[in-house]
């Protein structure tokens, strides 16, 4: 919700957002968007390194009328209500972030998937994109397979 606030401080217009919040559901058309935790930080880095607060994190859990349920964790570390999640919901695909560093690394976020869901389809992200992230799904995918 804070995100879209900001947003609309900056000029957007409120008929380009579609806010919501942790537990809450938004009709997007097509499909709906559940809010859900994260485990992280939320801000945006402004001039003179300041940053601005911008509500909890969260994810994104998808439903397709029809079709496979989607969960992007986002920025995010394991969690127990992981499982909860996964009961109410039950995604088919996730999008999982394995990074390290900023969010859970490889061998967490496979611990995660492992433990919590039934994954049919996995997308890692969240790794590679700089230099103090890890390089490579290696870890991730090593600790899917044991």
């Amino acid at each position: 919700f804070e995100i879209c606030m900001y947003l609309v401080g900056q000029g957007v217009s409120g008929d380009k957002i579609n806010p919501g919040n942790i537990g809450g559901t938004v009709d997007c058309g097509p499909f709906t968007t559940t809010f859900v935790q994260a485990l992280h930080s939320s801000s945006f880095g402004g001039e003179g390194g300041t940053n601005t607060y911008l509500g909890n994190p969260g994810g994104l859990v998808l439903h397709f009328p029809e079709d496979k349920t989607l969960y992007h964790m986002g920025d995010t570390d394991i969690f127990s209500d992981m499982g909860l999640i996964n009961e109410l919901h039950e995604p088919k695909i996730g999008i999982v972030p394995i990074g390290d560093r900023f969010t859970m690394g490889g061998a967490v976020a496979a611990l995660a998937c492992r433990r919590f869901f039934g994954f049919e389809t996995v997308v890692p992200c969240h790794f590679r994109t700089f230099s103090m992230l890890d390089q490579t799904a290696d870890k991730f995918v090593a600790g899917l397979e044991g």
